[in-house]
């Protein structure tokens, strides 16, 4: 879900004063990382039996599309409408999203190389990664199936175009669940619903709108806005040829328990800040946990919820340093706590 991915970039977690205040004192970057599900090629009716197959041709396909469309985004009680642009020429990916109530936002994205496979694509496909995180050297198609249970329940029609819905319902307490309403002619994902407790839908994402297939004008690809945000996938790095991360002996911390399933699929350090960024997804969920160098204000644990989103802050003592943590992503608050509780130094 790239596009939905760049999205959640552009919107900022909406928080009591005091902790909006003490988040921007440390510059922890609230933005929330998606695994990359877009679309695929045209499929077969027969391929609709396997949900697995579906998930893994959107996957395949997944930057191979252009397209452009007005879709609307509603999260933690507010409704966005946006518009997108979306290309792909000589090998690379462009986007450019623009929100067209609120505030003026602007979200851009240039020069992604098709060729750069995430570990989130992999897991969807199911292939094999040596050198791979423990438990994800061997993946196989049923992958997915050992964390979601996954379901075709029929057709449906979005923006004016039929649609395959899945349900994926998860099997434990640790991650949400998801509807998709799937193009039915080219795979893009016209639609998704983030389901959590009691089928209580937390974020909808829907095309109102949306052309499939033709050349985008170059110039629909530049911002209008010079305050635009130009978006960096610097924390999910391409997996090298062994389909393995690349080694990075720059990293200072680890997490010693993960919800099953979950794995490190980027870390990044800011030269600026010293924030280490560590990046974990399970094909479909993405969460991200940031280290930051204490800046002596004493708070207690906090943590923040809106819609799906939430923010655990806690802080951890490493020899005379202090570290603040702020885990990040849409995930259940209990998980995030768990994992702030399980971050560790490497020694």
């Amino acid at each position: 879900m790239q596009l939905l991915s760049i999205l959640r970039q552009s919107f900022s977690i909406r928080l009591p004063f005091s902790l909006r205040l003490l988040y921007k004192h440390l510059r922890v970057l609230l933005l929330i990382l998606m695994t990359a599900v877009p679309f695929s090629s045209s499929f077969a009716l027969d391929d609709l039996s396997s949900v697995t197959n579906l998930l893994k041709q959107m996957a395949e396909a997944n930057r191979q599309l252009s397209y452009q469309g007005i879709f609307s985004y509603e999260h933690g009680g507010t409704l966005k409408t946006v518009k997108v642009f979306h290309s792909v020429r000589d090998g690379q990916e462009f986007e450019r999203i623009i929100h067209l109530n609120g505030p003026e936002r602007e979200v851009v994205r240039r020069g992604n190389n098709l060729n750069c496979q995430r570990l989130g694509d992999a897991m969807l496909r199911g292939q094999s990664l040596r050198g791979a995180p423990s438990g994800l050297s061997e993946l196989s198609r049923g992958y997915l199936e050992s964390h979601y249970s996954l379901y075709v329940k029929g057709e449906d029609r979005v923006a004016g175009r039929i649609i395959t819905v899945v349900h994926v319902v998860p099997k434990d307490e640790f991650r949400y669940g998801y509807v998709l309403g799937i193009d039915k002619e080219t795979g893009l994902l016209l639609q998704s619903m983030l389901i959590g407790s009691k089928k209580r839908v937390l974020e909808r994402f829907q095309f109102v709108d949306v052309t499939i297939g033709t050349l985008v004008d170059d110039m629909a690809l530049e911002p209008s806005n010079q305050d635009h945000h130009l978006a960096s996938l610097d924390a999910a790095p391409c997996l090298n040829e062994e389909g393995a991360l690349p080694v990075n002996s720059e990293r200072h911390w680890k997490v010693t328990w993960l919800p099953p399933g979950f794995a490190l699929s980027g870390y990044h350090i800011s030269p600026e800040t010293k924030r280490e960024t560590l990046v974990f997804t399970d094909g479909l969920t993405v969460f991200s946990v940031f280290v930051d160098p204490d800046e002596v204000i004493k708070v207690p644990d906090m943590q923040a919820e809106r819609g799906a989103t939430v923010a655990f802050l806690s802080r951890i003592r490493n020899g005379n340093e202090e570290h603040v943590i702020c885990v990040v992503g849409e995930i259940p608050i209990e998980t995030a706590k768990k994992v702030a509780q399980s971050l560790t130094p490497i020694k």
